[in-house]
């Protein structure tokens, strides 16, 4: 009887083991929400980028074919939600506009939020779009007006242009980035380009950190003492696509989504990246392997 009872206090204590060692198993992790950051130009030319670019008409037969080509490649991303540029507050435009264009009722402009983004969505069979993006306050003014004021046009022309001969640390630093510079292709204008390859170009890493350093290498450096109209700058540039990724963390389903894809201007792309890379909830994935893919 006494060595029942012992076995059945070993018994116990061993599975007391059990119990306790598997509680201290951490539970996997959910799978993070996989993000497509697609980086875009404006088809038609923008009113507020200081970057501005003109339109390109989508309308023609090989366009058309080209847009088609495209979104076909993005159906890969099997997203639950598409996301366009256009404000939250224009939601309800979107709703009613893409249904009827889903039913065939509403004829696309020639806008890439229309092009790309409804196209993508019906084909993917989305039963909406989805508004993401958010206003900002950009003082380029200021940064300019004291730039000028203290001899550092040079370093704001740099921001955007190769810094000219004035900009001692400019240059400097275009020396030390001149093998990324020599990897990346010019497009000046997206008129006589096919549009899978502009898309390609626009998402490549290349293009992201010409992007950054435009801001961190550029603008930053604009200012002085107490004074930092440049890094403002940038840092208004930073806080918009903050709002950016908070329309995009109120409007997704945490239980059911699997993928988004945002499609938005490329100079934003960047900045995104760098919000979502250290998220617990989602995953960038870059889009480029899909727009390359054979």
């Amino acid at each position: 009887m006494l060595l029942i009872t012992r076995l059945c206090a070993m018994l116990a204590l061993g599975l007391l083991g059990l119990t306790q060692a598997a509680a201290q198993v951490a539970p996997p992790l959910p799978t993070k929400i996989k993000v497509y950051l697609v980086g875009t130009f404006h088809f038609d030319p923008s009113t507020t980028d200081v970057h501005k670019t003109n339109r390109v008409d989508m309308s023609t037969p090989e366009r058309q074919r080209q847009l088609e080509e495209l979104t076909d490649k993005l159906l890969q991303t099997h997203a639950d939600k598409v996301f366009i540029e256009w404000k939250p507050s224009q939601q309800r435009f979107a709703d009613s506009t893409y249904a009827l264009y889903c039913q065939g009722r509403f004829a696309l402009g020639n806008s890439e939020r229309y092009q790309v983004g409804y196209r993508l969505a019906k084909k993917l069979r989305l039963a909406r779009v989805y508004c993401a993006t958010a206003a900002g306050v950009f003082d380029y003014d200021a940064a300019q007006t004291y730039a000028q004021q203290h001899g550092q046009t040079a370093i704001l022309k740099g921001a955007r242009n190769k810094p000219p001969v004035g900009d001692s640390a400019g240059l400097l630093i275009e020396t030390r980035l001149a093998a990324i510079k020599q990897t990346q292709v010019a497009a000046p204008t997206y008129a006589g380009h096919e549009l899978l390859a502009v898309f390609q170009l626009l998402n490549s890493l290349a293009i992201d950190q010409e992007n950054m350093d435009g801001y961190l290498l550029g603008y930053t450096r604009v200012g002085g003492g107490d004074t930092y109209a440049g890094a403002d700058l940038a840092g208004d540039f930073f806080k918009t696509n903050v709002r950016i990724y908070t329309n995009l963390l109120r409007a997704v389903d945490v239980q059911h989504d699997k993928a988004i894809v945002l499609l938005i201007g490329q100079g934003h792309t960047a900045f995104l990246k760098s919000i979502l890379r250290y998220n617990s909830l989602f995953e960038v994935v870059e889009v480029l392997p899909l727009l390359t893919a054979k």
